[in-house]
Protein backbone atom coordinates (compact mmCIF):
# COMPACT_ATOMS: atom_id res chain seq x y z
CA UNK A 1 0.00 0.00 0.00
CA UNK A 2 1.20 3.59 -0.62
CA UNK A 3 2.96 5.41 2.19
CA UNK A 4 1.30 8.54 3.64
CA UNK A 5 2.10 11.94 2.21
CA UNK A 6 4.82 13.71 4.23
CA UNK A 7 3.83 16.97 5.87
CA UNK A 8 4.22 20.05 3.64
CA UNK A 9 4.94 23.32 5.43
CA UNK A 10 4.07 25.55 2.46
CA UNK A 11 0.62 26.78 1.35
CA UNK A 12 -0.83 23.98 -0.77
CA UNK A 13 -3.88 23.39 -2.93
CA UNK A 14 -5.08 19.89 -3.84
CA UNK A 15 -6.94 19.21 -7.09
CA UNK A 16 -8.88 15.98 -7.56
CA UNK A 17 -8.32 14.63 -11.09
CA UNK A 18 -10.02 11.24 -10.77
CA UNK A 19 -11.93 11.44 -14.05
CA UNK A 20 -9.03 12.88 -16.02
CA UNK A 21 -6.25 10.57 -14.88
CA UNK A 22 -5.56 6.96 -15.88
CA UNK A 23 -2.75 4.52 -15.07
CA UNK A 24 -1.42 5.20 -18.58
CA UNK A 25 -1.14 8.96 -18.04
CA UNK A 26 2.37 10.30 -18.61
CA UNK A 27 3.99 13.21 -16.79
CA UNK A 28 2.86 15.76 -19.38
CA UNK A 29 -0.79 14.70 -19.27
CA UNK A 30 -0.82 14.64 -15.44
CA UNK A 31 0.48 18.20 -15.40
CA UNK A 32 -2.07 19.29 -18.01
CA UNK A 33 -5.07 18.01 -16.04
CA UNK A 34 -3.72 19.14 -12.65
CA UNK A 35 -3.04 22.74 -13.66
CA UNK A 36 -6.61 23.59 -14.57
CA UNK A 37 -9.14 24.95 -15.29
CA UNK A 38 -10.33 25.50 -11.69
CA UNK A 39 -12.55 27.92 -9.79
CA UNK A 40 -9.95 29.42 -7.46
CA UNK A 41 -10.23 32.86 -5.97
CA UNK A 42 -7.69 35.59 -5.54
CA UNK A 43 -6.69 34.53 -2.02
CA UNK A 44 -5.75 31.02 -3.13
CA UNK A 45 -3.93 32.32 -6.20
CA UNK A 46 -1.95 34.76 -4.07
CA UNK A 47 -0.99 32.36 -1.30
CA UNK A 48 -0.72 28.84 -2.76
CA UNK A 49 2.85 27.74 -3.53
CA UNK A 50 2.33 23.99 -4.04
CA UNK A 51 -0.24 22.16 -6.20
CA UNK A 52 -0.98 18.44 -5.93
CA UNK A 53 -2.99 16.43 -8.44
CA UNK A 54 -4.85 13.57 -6.72
CA UNK A 55 -6.49 10.48 -8.23
CA UNK A 56 -7.70 7.52 -6.22
CA UNK A 57 -6.48 9.31 -3.05
CA UNK A 58 -2.89 9.05 -4.33
CA UNK A 59 -0.70 11.97 -5.42
CA UNK A 60 -0.12 11.71 -9.18
CA UNK A 61 1.62 15.06 -9.66
CA UNK A 62 3.31 17.64 -7.39
CA UNK A 63 4.26 21.10 -8.62
CA UNK A 64 5.60 24.46 -7.49
CA UNK A 65 3.24 27.18 -8.65
CA UNK A 66 4.99 29.88 -10.69
CA UNK A 67 1.87 31.88 -11.54
CA UNK A 68 -1.73 31.80 -12.76
CA UNK A 69 -3.53 32.65 -15.98
CA UNK A 70 -7.22 32.79 -16.94
CA UNK A 71 -8.70 29.46 -17.99
CA UNK A 72 -10.93 28.60 -20.89
CA UNK A 73 -14.12 29.64 -19.07
CA UNK A 74 -14.99 32.82 -17.22
CA UNK A 75 -14.12 32.59 -13.53
CA UNK A 76 -11.74 29.66 -13.99
CA UNK A 77 -7.95 29.70 -13.68
CA UNK A 78 -4.99 27.48 -14.45
CA UNK A 79 -1.54 27.58 -12.85
CA UNK A 80 1.88 27.45 -14.42
CA UNK A 81 4.24 25.27 -12.47
CA UNK A 82 7.32 23.10 -12.33
CA UNK A 83 7.67 19.56 -10.89
CA UNK A 84 8.56 19.43 -7.18
CA UNK A 85 10.29 16.07 -6.61
CA UNK A 86 11.87 17.37 -3.40
CA UNK A 87 8.46 17.08 -1.71
CA UNK A 88 8.58 13.28 -2.10
CA UNK A 89 4.83 13.45 -2.71
CA UNK A 90 4.11 11.54 -5.92
CA UNK A 91 2.80 8.06 -5.22
CA UNK A 92 1.91 8.87 -1.60
CA UNK A 93 -1.60 8.46 -0.22
CA UNK A 94 -3.72 11.35 1.05
CA UNK A 95 -6.85 9.35 1.85
CA UNK A 96 -7.63 11.53 4.89
CA UNK A 97 -6.97 14.84 3.14
CA UNK A 98 -8.58 14.53 -0.27
CA UNK A 99 -12.36 14.95 -0.65
CA UNK A 100 -14.56 11.92 -0.10
CA UNK A 101 -15.90 10.16 -3.15
CA UNK A 102 -18.82 12.14 -4.54
CA UNK A 103 -17.84 15.40 -2.83
CA UNK A 104 -19.05 18.40 -4.79
CA UNK A 105 -15.86 20.46 -4.58
CA UNK A 106 -12.75 18.89 -6.22
CA UNK A 107 -10.46 21.46 -4.59
CA UNK A 108 -8.99 21.34 -1.08
CA UNK A 109 -6.97 24.24 0.27
CA UNK A 110 -4.27 23.80 2.90
CA UNK A 111 -2.98 27.35 2.96
CA UNK A 112 -1.37 26.85 6.37
CA UNK A 113 0.46 23.76 5.14
CA UNK A 114 -0.50 20.09 4.83
CA UNK A 115 -0.54 17.97 8.00
CA UNK A 116 0.89 14.48 7.86
CA UNK A 117 -1.60 12.02 6.40
CA UNK A 118 -1.71 8.71 8.26
CA UNK A 119 -4.30 6.47 6.59
CA UNK A 120 -5.12 2.89 7.51
CA UNK A 121 -3.37 0.37 5.30
CA UNK A 122 -5.57 -2.46 4.17
CA UNK A 123 -8.50 -1.46 6.36
CA UNK A 124 -11.49 0.43 5.02
CA UNK A 125 -13.80 0.00 7.98
CA UNK A 126 -13.76 -0.56 11.71
CA UNK A 127 -13.44 -4.31 11.28
CA UNK A 128 -11.35 -6.37 8.92
CA UNK A 129 -13.48 -7.50 5.95
CA UNK A 130 -12.18 -11.04 5.88
CA UNK A 131 -11.11 -13.67 8.36
CA UNK A 132 -7.33 -13.94 8.34
CA UNK A 133 -5.48 -17.08 9.38
CA UNK A 134 -2.55 -16.23 11.65
CA UNK A 135 0.69 -18.13 12.00
CA UNK A 136 0.34 -21.42 13.90
CA UNK A 137 0.21 -20.87 17.65
CA UNK A 138 3.38 -22.91 18.08
CA UNK A 139 5.32 -20.33 16.08
CA UNK A 140 6.74 -17.20 17.66
CA UNK A 141 5.14 -14.37 15.64
CA UNK A 142 7.08 -11.14 15.64
CA UNK A 143 8.58 -11.33 19.09
CA UNK A 144 10.83 -8.54 17.89
CA UNK A 145 8.39 -6.39 15.88
CA UNK A 146 9.50 -3.65 13.56
CA UNK A 147 9.98 -0.30 15.32
CA UNK A 148 6.94 1.93 15.31
CA UNK A 149 6.90 5.21 13.46
CA UNK A 150 7.76 8.07 15.76
CA UNK A 151 6.34 10.97 13.82
CA UNK A 152 2.62 11.13 12.93
CA UNK A 153 1.01 11.66 16.32
CA UNK A 154 3.66 14.15 17.41
CA UNK A 155 3.31 16.23 14.25
CA UNK A 156 -0.49 16.24 14.35
CA UNK A 157 -0.46 17.08 18.05
CA UNK A 158 1.82 20.03 17.30
CA UNK A 159 -0.57 21.33 14.63
CA UNK A 160 -3.59 20.90 16.89
CA UNK A 161 -1.82 22.64 19.75
CA UNK A 162 -1.40 25.66 17.47
CA UNK A 163 -5.14 25.90 16.77
CA UNK A 164 -7.07 27.98 19.35
CA UNK A 165 -10.30 26.13 18.57
CA UNK A 166 -8.60 22.81 19.23
CA UNK A 167 -7.30 24.08 22.57
CA UNK A 168 -10.81 25.11 23.59
CA UNK A 169 -12.22 21.81 22.35
CA UNK A 170 -9.80 19.68 24.36
CA UNK A 171 -11.66 20.32 27.60
CA UNK A 172 -15.14 19.54 26.27
CA UNK A 173 -14.96 17.66 22.95
CA UNK A 174 -18.51 16.73 21.92
CA UNK A 175 -20.03 19.63 23.86
CA UNK A 176 -17.71 22.04 22.04
CA UNK A 177 -18.65 20.71 18.61
CA UNK A 178 -22.37 20.84 19.35
CA UNK A 179 -22.17 24.38 20.73
CA UNK A 180 -20.06 25.51 17.79
CA UNK A 181 -22.46 24.06 15.22
CA UNK A 182 -25.40 25.69 16.99
CA UNK A 183 -23.54 29.03 16.81
CA UNK A 184 -22.90 28.42 13.11
CA UNK A 185 -26.60 27.75 12.52
CA UNK A 186 -27.66 30.94 14.31
CA UNK A 187 -24.97 33.40 13.20
CA UNK A 188 -24.29 32.46 9.55
CA UNK A 189 -27.68 31.11 8.45
CA UNK A 190 -27.10 31.11 4.67
CA UNK A 191 -23.93 29.05 4.95
CA UNK A 192 -25.39 26.77 7.62
CA UNK A 193 -28.37 26.08 5.39
CA UNK A 194 -26.02 25.12 2.55
CA UNK A 195 -24.26 22.68 4.88
CA UNK A 196 -27.21 21.08 6.70
CA UNK A 197 -30.55 21.72 4.97
CA UNK A 198 -30.29 18.86 2.46
CA UNK A 199 -29.85 16.36 5.32
CA UNK A 200 -33.57 16.56 6.04
CA UNK A 201 -36.74 16.39 3.97
CA UNK A 202 -39.71 18.64 3.44
CA UNK A 203 -42.10 18.94 6.35
CA UNK A 204 -44.40 21.31 8.19
CA UNK A 205 -42.15 23.25 10.59
CA UNK A 206 -42.91 26.96 10.68
CA UNK A 207 -39.75 28.46 12.23
CA UNK A 208 -36.00 28.36 11.75
CA UNK A 209 -34.18 27.56 14.97
CA UNK A 210 -31.69 25.21 16.60
CA UNK A 211 -32.13 23.61 20.03
CA UNK A 212 -29.38 22.18 22.24
CA UNK A 213 -30.08 19.23 24.53
CA UNK A 214 -33.79 19.07 23.77
CA UNK A 215 -34.78 15.85 25.57
CA UNK A 216 -31.03 15.08 25.80
CA UNK A 217 -30.63 15.30 22.01
CA UNK A 218 -27.39 17.06 21.06
CA UNK A 219 -28.79 19.21 18.24
CA UNK A 220 -32.21 19.70 16.70
CA UNK A 221 -32.29 21.95 13.64
CA UNK A 222 -35.54 23.25 12.16
CA UNK A 223 -36.38 25.17 9.00
CA UNK A 224 -39.75 26.44 7.74
CA UNK A 225 -41.24 23.79 5.51
CA UNK A 226 -38.86 21.05 6.67
CA UNK A 227 -38.85 18.05 9.00
CA UNK A 228 -36.75 18.43 12.17
CA UNK A 229 -33.11 17.36 11.79
CA UNK A 230 -31.80 15.53 14.87
CA UNK A 231 -28.00 15.25 15.15
CA UNK A 232 -26.43 12.89 17.69
CA UNK A 233 -22.85 14.11 17.97
CA UNK A 234 -19.92 11.84 18.77
CA UNK A 235 -16.21 12.43 18.28
CA UNK A 236 -14.07 9.52 19.51
CA UNK A 237 -16.87 7.26 20.70
CA UNK A 238 -20.02 5.71 19.28
CA UNK A 239 -23.39 5.37 21.00
CA UNK A 240 -24.95 2.05 21.75
CA UNK A 241 -27.87 0.91 19.63
CA UNK A 242 -30.25 1.06 22.58
CA UNK A 243 -29.29 4.72 23.13
CA UNK A 244 -30.15 5.58 19.53
CA UNK A 245 -33.38 3.58 19.79
CA UNK A 246 -34.30 5.59 22.90
CA UNK A 247 -33.67 8.87 21.06
CA UNK A 248 -35.74 7.63 18.12
CA UNK A 249 -38.60 6.79 20.49
CA UNK A 250 -38.51 10.34 21.88
CA UNK A 251 -38.75 11.98 18.46
CA UNK A 252 -41.53 9.60 17.41
CA UNK A 253 -43.76 11.34 20.00
CA UNK A 254 -43.22 14.78 18.50
CA UNK A 255 -46.08 16.43 16.68
CA UNK A 256 -45.70 17.29 13.04
CA UNK A 257 -43.43 15.75 10.42
CA UNK A 258 -41.30 12.79 11.51
CA UNK A 259 -37.74 13.85 12.28
CA UNK A 260 -34.69 12.90 10.24
CA UNK A 261 -31.82 11.46 12.30
CA UNK A 262 -28.07 11.90 11.71
CA UNK A 263 -25.20 10.31 13.62
CA UNK A 264 -22.19 12.65 13.39
CA UNK A 265 -18.98 10.85 14.31
CA UNK A 266 -15.35 10.43 13.30
CA UNK A 267 -15.67 6.65 13.57
CA UNK A 268 -18.08 4.65 11.41
CA UNK A 269 -20.74 2.59 13.19
CA UNK A 270 -20.04 -1.09 13.60
CA UNK A 271 -23.26 -2.10 11.91
CA UNK A 272 -26.11 -0.54 9.93
CA UNK A 273 -28.25 1.80 12.02
CA UNK A 274 -31.94 1.69 11.15
CA UNK A 275 -33.49 5.15 10.81
CA UNK A 276 -30.12 6.92 11.21
CA UNK A 277 -27.83 8.42 8.58
CA UNK A 278 -24.11 8.33 9.29
CA UNK A 279 -22.26 11.61 8.64
CA UNK A 280 -18.53 11.54 9.24
CA UNK A 281 -16.67 14.68 10.27
CA UNK A 282 -14.58 14.60 7.10
CA UNK A 283 -17.78 14.99 5.07
CA UNK A 284 -18.84 17.81 7.39
CA UNK A 285 -15.52 19.56 6.65
CA UNK A 286 -16.10 19.00 2.93
CA UNK A 287 -19.57 20.52 3.20
CA UNK A 288 -18.25 23.54 5.09
CA UNK A 289 -15.38 24.13 2.66
CA UNK A 290 -17.71 23.86 -0.33
CA UNK A 291 -20.13 26.39 1.17
CA UNK A 292 -17.58 28.99 2.28
CA UNK A 293 -17.17 32.02 -0.01
CA UNK A 294 -13.50 32.12 -0.93
CA UNK A 295 -13.10 35.90 -0.82
CA UNK A 296 -14.90 36.41 2.51
CA UNK A 297 -12.33 36.86 5.28
CA UNK A 298 -14.68 37.99 8.02
CA UNK A 299 -14.07 36.78 11.54
CA UNK A 300 -17.00 34.36 11.36
CA UNK A 301 -15.97 32.78 8.05
CA UNK A 302 -12.31 32.52 9.05
CA UNK A 303 -13.41 30.81 12.27
CA UNK A 304 -15.27 28.23 10.19
CA UNK A 305 -12.16 27.71 8.06
CA UNK A 306 -10.13 27.01 11.17
CA UNK A 307 -12.84 24.68 12.45
CA UNK A 308 -12.70 22.72 9.19
CA UNK A 309 -8.93 22.43 9.55
CA UNK A 310 -9.27 21.20 13.14
CA UNK A 311 -11.68 18.51 11.93
CA UNK A 312 -9.22 17.33 9.30
CA UNK A 313 -6.37 17.26 11.81
CA UNK A 314 -8.51 15.26 14.23
CA UNK A 315 -9.47 12.84 11.44
CA UNK A 316 -5.78 12.29 10.70
CA UNK A 317 -5.04 11.91 14.41
CA UNK A 318 -7.71 9.27 14.78
CA UNK A 319 -6.38 7.49 11.70
CA UNK A 320 -3.15 6.79 13.61
CA UNK A 321 -5.12 4.30 15.72
CA UNK A 322 -5.95 2.07 12.75
CA UNK A 323 -4.43 -1.42 12.70
CA UNK A 324 -2.34 -1.27 9.55
CA UNK A 325 -0.37 -4.47 10.18
CA UNK A 326 -0.65 -7.33 12.64
CA UNK A 327 3.09 -6.85 13.27
CA UNK A 328 2.35 -3.53 15.02
CA UNK A 329 2.41 -3.11 18.77
CA UNK A 330 -1.08 -3.43 20.20
CA UNK A 331 -0.95 0.01 21.80
CA UNK A 332 -0.31 3.52 20.52
CA UNK A 333 3.19 4.88 21.16
CA UNK A 334 2.96 6.59 24.56
CA UNK A 335 5.98 8.75 23.77
CA UNK A 336 4.04 10.37 20.97
CA UNK A 337 0.79 10.51 22.94
CA UNK A 338 2.60 12.59 25.55
CA UNK A 339 2.85 15.36 22.93
CA UNK A 340 -0.94 15.86 23.17
CA UNK A 341 -1.91 18.43 25.79
CA UNK A 342 -5.34 16.99 26.58
CA UNK A 343 -5.57 13.95 28.84
CA UNK A 344 -9.11 13.36 27.55
CA UNK A 345 -7.82 13.17 23.99
CA UNK A 346 -5.04 10.78 24.98
CA UNK A 347 -7.58 8.53 26.68
CA UNK A 348 -9.88 8.77 23.66
CA UNK A 349 -7.09 7.63 21.33
CA UNK A 350 -6.18 4.73 23.62
CA UNK A 351 -9.82 3.66 23.73
CA UNK A 352 -10.20 3.86 19.96
CA UNK A 353 -6.99 1.89 19.41
CA UNK A 354 -8.24 -0.80 21.81
CA UNK A 355 -11.48 -1.07 19.87
CA UNK A 356 -9.61 -1.40 16.59
CA UNK A 357 -7.34 -4.08 18.03
CA UNK A 358 -10.55 -5.78 19.14
CA UNK A 359 -11.66 -5.64 15.49
CA UNK A 360 -8.48 -7.44 14.44
CA UNK A 361 -9.09 -10.09 17.12
CA UNK A 362 -12.65 -10.52 15.85
CA UNK A 363 -11.39 -10.95 12.31
CA UNK A 364 -8.50 -13.32 12.92
CA UNK A 365 -9.16 -14.93 16.30
CA UNK A 366 -11.16 -18.04 17.20
CA UNK A 367 -14.65 -18.27 15.73
CA UNK A 368 -16.15 -19.07 19.13
CA UNK A 369 -16.15 -16.88 22.22
CA UNK A 370 -16.15 -13.09 22.20
CA UNK A 371 -13.73 -10.21 22.43
CA UNK A 372 -13.74 -7.11 24.59
CA UNK A 373 -12.15 -3.67 24.64
CA UNK A 374 -12.36 -0.95 27.26
CA UNK A 375 -10.57 1.80 29.15
CA UNK A 376 -9.87 1.12 32.81
CA UNK A 377 -8.06 3.68 34.99
CA UNK A 378 -7.17 5.56 31.82
CA UNK A 379 -5.42 2.57 30.23
CA UNK A 380 -6.61 0.44 27.27
CA UNK A 381 -7.66 -3.17 27.68
CA UNK A 382 -8.46 -5.91 25.20
CA UNK A 383 -9.36 -9.52 25.80
CA UNK A 384 -11.05 -12.71 24.68
CA UNK A 385 -13.27 -15.12 26.63
CA UNK A 386 -15.55 -18.08 26.05
CA UNK A 387 -17.97 -20.16 28.06
CA UNK A 388 -17.19 -23.73 29.14
CA UNK A 389 -18.38 -26.23 31.70
CA UNK A 390 -15.94 -27.15 34.47
CA UNK A 391 -16.81 -29.36 37.46
CA UNK A 392 -20.50 -29.07 36.61
CA UNK A 393 -20.49 -25.27 36.47
CA UNK A 394 -20.73 -22.96 33.45
CA UNK A 395 -17.92 -20.44 33.70
CA UNK A 396 -16.12 -18.01 31.40
CA UNK A 397 -12.40 -18.23 30.80
CA UNK A 398 -9.88 -16.48 28.57
CA UNK A 399 -7.37 -13.64 28.71
CA UNK A 400 -6.96 -9.87 29.11
CA UNK A 401 -4.10 -7.59 28.13
CA UNK A 402 -3.58 -4.23 29.87
CA UNK A 403 -0.62 -2.08 30.98
CA UNK A 404 2.00 -4.71 30.25
CA UNK A 405 0.04 -7.46 32.01
CA UNK A 406 -1.19 -10.51 30.14
CA UNK A 407 -3.80 -12.15 32.36
CA UNK A 408 -5.35 -15.56 32.19
CA UNK A 409 -8.72 -15.05 33.81
CA UNK A 410 -12.00 -16.70 34.71
CA UNK A 411 -15.46 -15.45 35.62
CA UNK A 412 -17.13 -17.75 38.17
CA UNK A 413 -20.84 -16.88 38.44
CA UNK A 414 -21.52 -19.75 40.86
CA UNK A 415 -19.08 -18.15 43.33
CA UNK A 416 -20.40 -14.62 42.97
CA UNK A 417 -19.79 -12.61 46.11
CA UNK A 418 -17.76 -9.94 47.88
CA UNK A 419 -15.43 -10.15 50.80
CA UNK A 420 -12.67 -12.47 51.90
CA UNK A 421 -14.74 -15.66 52.09
CA UNK A 422 -15.88 -15.24 48.47
CA UNK A 423 -12.27 -14.71 47.36
CA UNK A 424 -11.17 -17.84 49.21
CA UNK A 425 -13.92 -19.89 47.53
CA UNK A 426 -12.87 -18.67 44.08
CA UNK A 427 -9.21 -19.39 44.85
CA UNK A 428 -10.03 -22.94 46.01
CA UNK A 429 -11.96 -23.61 42.78
CA UNK A 430 -9.13 -22.19 40.66
CA UNK A 431 -6.44 -24.19 42.46
CA UNK A 432 -8.46 -27.30 41.72
CA UNK A 433 -8.35 -26.45 37.98
CA UNK A 434 -4.82 -25.15 37.34
CA UNK A 435 -5.12 -25.66 33.56
CA UNK A 436 -7.28 -22.52 33.46
CA UNK A 437 -4.20 -20.50 34.45
CA UNK A 438 -1.45 -22.44 32.65
CA UNK A 439 0.90 -20.01 30.90
CA UNK A 440 3.26 -22.69 29.58
CA UNK A 441 1.58 -23.00 26.12
CA UNK A 442 2.16 -19.25 25.64
CA UNK A 443 5.94 -19.41 26.17
CA UNK A 444 6.67 -19.45 22.43
CA UNK A 445 4.10 -16.77 21.62
CA UNK A 446 4.31 -13.89 24.07
CA UNK A 447 7.49 -11.91 24.69
CA UNK A 448 8.01 -11.65 28.45
CA UNK A 449 10.95 -10.34 30.50
CA UNK A 450 10.98 -13.10 33.12
CA UNK A 451 8.01 -15.44 32.63
CA UNK A 452 7.15 -15.22 36.34
CA UNK A 453 3.49 -15.85 37.09
CA UNK A 454 2.00 -13.25 39.42
CA UNK A 455 0.66 -12.61 42.02
CA UNK A 456 3.11 -15.04 43.60
CA UNK A 457 1.43 -17.99 45.37
CA UNK A 458 -2.07 -16.49 45.10
CA UNK A 459 -4.67 -15.06 42.70
CA UNK A 460 -5.82 -11.57 41.82
CA UNK A 461 -9.53 -10.78 42.17
CA UNK A 462 -12.08 -8.28 40.93
CA UNK A 463 -15.35 -8.60 42.82
CA UNK A 464 -17.82 -10.10 42.50
CA UNK A 465 -16.68 -13.09 40.38
CA UNK A 466 -13.46 -12.35 38.43
CA UNK A 467 -10.18 -14.13 39.21
CA UNK A 468 -6.86 -14.01 37.38
CA UNK A 469 -3.10 -14.48 37.32
CA UNK A 470 -0.72 -12.64 35.01
CA UNK A 471 2.76 -12.40 33.55
CA UNK A 472 4.60 -9.23 32.61
CA UNK A 473 4.33 -8.90 28.83
CA UNK A 474 5.17 -5.43 27.59
CA UNK A 475 4.79 -4.29 23.98
CA UNK A 476 2.94 -7.28 22.54
CA UNK A 477 1.99 -7.14 18.87
CA UNK A 478 -1.51 -7.61 17.51
CA UNK A 479 -0.30 -10.83 15.90
CA UNK A 480 0.89 -12.17 19.25
CA UNK A 481 -2.51 -11.48 20.83
CA UNK A 482 -4.29 -13.23 17.96
CA UNK A 483 -2.04 -16.27 18.33
CA UNK A 484 -2.59 -16.20 22.10
CA UNK A 485 -6.36 -16.35 21.55
CA UNK A 486 -6.04 -19.48 19.43
CA UNK A 487 -3.67 -21.09 21.93
CA UNK A 488 -5.87 -20.33 24.95
CA UNK A 489 -8.94 -21.49 23.04
CA UNK A 490 -7.26 -24.82 22.24
CA UNK A 491 -6.27 -25.28 25.89
CA UNK A 492 -9.81 -24.63 27.10
CA UNK A 493 -11.13 -27.16 24.61
CA UNK A 494 -8.99 -29.79 26.30
CA UNK A 495 -10.35 -29.11 29.78
CA UNK A 496 -14.02 -28.44 28.95
CA UNK A 497 -16.44 -31.16 30.07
Amino acid sequence: MPEPLPAIDEPTVIFVINRLWSPNSDDESVYAVTRGDWKVGASTRERARIALGIAGNVVRGAYRIDGWQPGGESGRWRFNGTPAPELDAVGKTVVHLAPRAGAANPIRRFLDGVPLSTPPVGAASEHMPERITPAPPSANPSVNPEPRERGPISLLAHELNREPLARIMYGQRELFHSNFLAWFFDEIPDLADAVFRDLTVDGNASVRRVDREQENLDLVMRWPGAAPLVIENKVFSLPEQDQLDAYRAKTARWKGSPAEHVLLSMSPPRMPLPDWRYLNYQELADRIDTALPENDHSYEVETLRHYSRVIRLLESLLATTMVRSFAESAWVDERQLSEIDSSQTRIGLRKLRARRVQGALDAAGPTSGWTESAISHGQPLVGWRRELRVAGHVIQAGWQYQEGQFRLCAVLPHLNGRGESAKVARAVFSEAHPALFDFAPLDGILSTPDGVVRPLDRFGHFDPDFIYRYIKATDQTVEQLIAASHTVHAGLDRIAE
